[in-house]
Parts: C-alpha cells; structure tokens; sequence
C-alpha cells in the first residue's frame, strides 16, 4: 500500500473515464472529492456520452472536466484515449486511476 507522507503534502490527481455512467459516476466524483487527503485535483474525460452524464459533469465545480468530440468506437482506444489526454493535464506527484461505475473509501489516497 503507497503510503503518502502528509507533511510534504504532495497533490495527487485522480484521473476518471466516463462513457454513458451517469448513474454511477456523481457517487464516483463525490468520493474523491471526500478523501481525508485534501491535496488533489480530479479529472474526468467523457467519451460522447448518451445519457446526461455530460450535464452532470459540467455541474460540478470542483473538477477538471474534458469532452471527448469524436468516439472511436474500439473499447480499449477509446480507454487508452482517455486516460492519455488526462495524464498530459494532470499536475499530481501521484496519479490514481478510478472507473466511473467504481468509487473511493475516504482514506484511500492517504
């Protein structure tokens, strides 16, 4: 288990993709947004989703948010897609990956 030292207080991005996970993905953005490690930033990359997930997304305010425009169709490309423009943006020491139908106990970064 990484075990984070909390004096150095390192920021940690918590990347999450999101294809049509709408009623899943609120509780996995509110877990991150809960963690005890209050240094992170959390960036969600949807993949031209169908069912709202989109209006979701662009409520909340304390994410990174980024839209995907063109689907590929290929699971795994669309995946790989995903997380490769999240990594480029992400600031963090360390970078945990999260699906949005999955969520984080709140001592999970630290």
């Amino acid at each position: 288990m990484l075990k984070i030292n909390n004096k150095s207080n390192p920021l940690v991005s918590i990347l999450i993709a999101n294809y049509n996970n709408k009623k899943r993905l609120k509780r996995s953005i509110k877990s991150c947004l809960n963690q005890n490690y209050k240094n992170i930033e959390v960036i969600v990359f949807d993949d031209c989703s169908t069912d709202g997930s989109q209006d979701l997304i662009k409520k909340i305010k304390k994410i990174k948010k980024i839209f995907n425009k063109k689907k590929k169709h290929i699971s795994y490309l669309d995946s790989m897609n995903a997380y490769l423009k999240m990594f480029k943006i992400s600031r963090g020491k360390f970078i945990f990956l999260l699906d949005s139908d999955d969520f984080f106990s709140s001592k999970k970064i630290s």
